[in-house]
This record gives structure tokens, sequence and C-alpha cells, in this order.
């Protein structure tokens, strides 16, 4: 399986419009890994896009990709999927008024109807374009692509309004949850994981969001072989400074973890 990571930044990218901090200006002038656009996965194997923020079409052209047949939504907060216009809207022809290719839409059930009500273009893009195809998903449902099975997984249940996704190909087992994985309360079913990929969490004393300290909590619990931290705040860059990150691999030597970036590929 080849996982490429299309953006890696949290709930605002990387670099901040206006900021003029020390991370924002190197991911203006320098580019990656500085630059972060909106957390998106993309499996190569079989054309399929988990989230799309804002910036999507920025992050697709960047990587020359040429077809998506599946978009999966974790949850409808804006850096996940008010880039659904860009993604889905690119396969219309203006000129014959016809989809040139449907785009399956994924989205669990509950997180559909959160979205609906904050993003009510998506039904437009539904069934007046026609350029995506709804299948509403539950919690721990088999989703077969190739050789590639795509299990949602809801943090409290089939109640969810968020999820991650299990990915699982030829014995190996990837759980993609980029956020609000403090309401993770599933968490520790996840167990004999190849590769956890989830946000970072913040160094930052905020009551609504994972700790980074958590999240390591959490690590050590369910043992991970890999971990790729996604979701990096640029504000907490900002605050923290480049080197507090870093630091965190010799706190935690323990532990095999990384910093996602933009454009990186993984192979499992």
């Amino acid at each position: 399986m080849k996982l490429l990571f299309l953006g890696t930044g949290g709930a605002m990218p990387t670099p901040r419009p206006f900021c003029q901090c020390e991370i924002c200006k190197k991911a203006r002038t320098i580019g990656a890994p500085y630059k972060k656009n909106s957390s998106s996965l993309f499996i190569k194997d079989i054309n399929t896009v988990i989230d799309c923020g804002e910036d999507i079409a920025s992050s697709l052209n960047r990587e020359n990709i040429k077809k998506v047949e599946n978009l999966f939504i974790t949850h409808w907060h804006p850096d996940h999927t008010f880039g659904l216009r860009a993604i889905i809207e690119a396969n219309f022809n203006f000129r014959t008024g016809k989809p040139n290719q449907v785009i399956n839409l994924y989205i669990p059930k509950r997180v559909y109807l959160m979205l609906k009500e904050k993003y009510p273009s998506i039904d437009y893009f539904i069934y007046g374009q026609k350029t995506a195809k709804l299948h509403l998903i539950e919690d721990n449902q088999e989703l077969k692509f190739k050789n590639i099975t795509i299990i949602p997984i809801g943090f409290t249940g089939k109640n969810s309004e968020t999820y991650g996704y299990l990915l699982k190909e030829k014995g190996k087992k990837i759980l993609y949850s980029p956020c609000d994985t403090i309401g993770f309360k599933n968490y520790k079913n996840q167990k004999k994981l190849d590769l956890l990929i989830t946000e970072c969490g913040l160094f930052s004393k905020v009551p609504t969001e994972i700790s980074f300290e958590e999240a390591i909590r959490r690590i050590k619990e369910i043992k991970p072989k890999k971990v790729i931290f996604t979701h990096l705040e640029e504000i907490e860059t900002n605050i923290w400074k480049e080197k507090h990150f870093l630091d965190q691999k010799k706190k935690y030597p323990d532990i095999n973890f990384e910093y996602a970036k933009d454009g990186q590929i993984v192979n499992i």
C-alpha cells in the first residue's frame, strides 16, 4: 500500500495568512517541509482521498494526481470538508452540463447529516450536478477496494461525529485518525497496528484538544510499530518553535515516531 500525504497542516494551513512568524516566513520562501496544506491523505493504489480541506486543489495539483475515484470524510470541520467543490466539481463539464466522472463519496451517516447542515451545497453536487455518488457508511463496516479494505472507526461507536479509517492489506494495518482524537474513546481497540497516523496534539493547554503528552500516553498503551504525527498546527510551531518539536524525539526515544510532511510517501 502506498500512501501520500497531500496535506499535514492543522485547522489553519501553514503559512497562515498575515502571520510573519519564522515558520510562516520559511513556508513562503522555502516551501516544504515548512509549508503545510490542510490534512488529507491519498491512497495511491486505489485513487482514494481521505478529507478535503479548502486547499485540496493545490495539494492535488502539486502532486499531479490525475484521478480520484473515492473520497472519504472523517468529520464535518471546514479544514476537512470545505474543499468539496474543488475536488468534486472539477469533474463537471460546463459545456455539456454533465459530469465527466463521478466520485464515490463515502461519509458516515451522522457526519453527513452534520455536514449537510453546515455545507448544504453538498447535495447540489450529489443530486444536481451528479458529480458525486453518496455512500452512507457505518462504524466497523468493511469496504473493499481491490486488495485494500477500508473500515470506518467511530471514535465513540456507531453514533460518532468523528471517524478514523482503518486500512488493511495483506495482513498490514494502518489507522488514519487525523483530528479531534481527544474524543476517541475506542482507541484502546486499535492494537497491533503497523502504522498509526494521528494528530500531533498540542503542547499548549486547551481543554477541547488532545495534548501531545496524552497522545504519547495512548501510543504507549496500544503500541503501534510506527507513528506519524499529522495535523500540525501553525500556532503551535509559532509558540513552541521548531526545536521543541524535534526535542520530543529525544524525550521519547522508545517510540518510533516522526512528523508528517506534505508530499511525503509511505509504503507499507
